[in-house]
């Protein structure tokens, strides 16, 4: 039976980071929206790239999202999750993001001019280990 611990804030960034893909949570109009994204983590804050038209785009500018980040081996009910909290910011210029970040490209096909920057005001983890 596996137990759980708490991870420490600088756990789940380092652990965010090695990972590409995650989920990012809204309220939107017609309820709950939850969506897998790719991701990049910089300087505190989690970085995804959208589409124009996009409900994301439409949807979180400003808005309370919650980022979900996680790692689990179904073989031996180990892993880990990390959830990052905040408010989404949409920025449209390709001046405005960092060089480091500029690489990340979203999986499916189609131009994803916007980025989305979350700058979290809460970092949370948990870790599933054996016992």
């Amino acid at each position: 039976m596996a137990q759980l611990e708490e991870l420490t804030v600088e756990e789940s960034w380092r652990l965010a980071a090695d990972i590409q893909i995650s989920r990012i949570g809204w309220n939107g109009p017609r309820g709950p929206v939850v969506l897998p994204v790719n991701h990049v983590v910089h300087e505190k804050a989690v970085w995804i790239r959208t589409s124009a038209h996009s409900s994301m785009a439409e949807q979180i500018d400003e808005s309370a999202v919650a980022l979900l980040v996680d790692d689990l081996d179904p073989d031996t009910h180990v892993g880990w999750s990390a959830q990052f909290k905040g408010h989404a910011e949409i920025l449209y210029n390709e001046d405005q993001i960092p060089e480091t970040v500029k690489h990340l490209q979203a999986w499916p096909a189609g131009p994803r001019p916007l980025w989305v920057r979350l700058r979290p005001k809460e970092v949370t983890g948990r870790r599933l280990v054996s016992g």
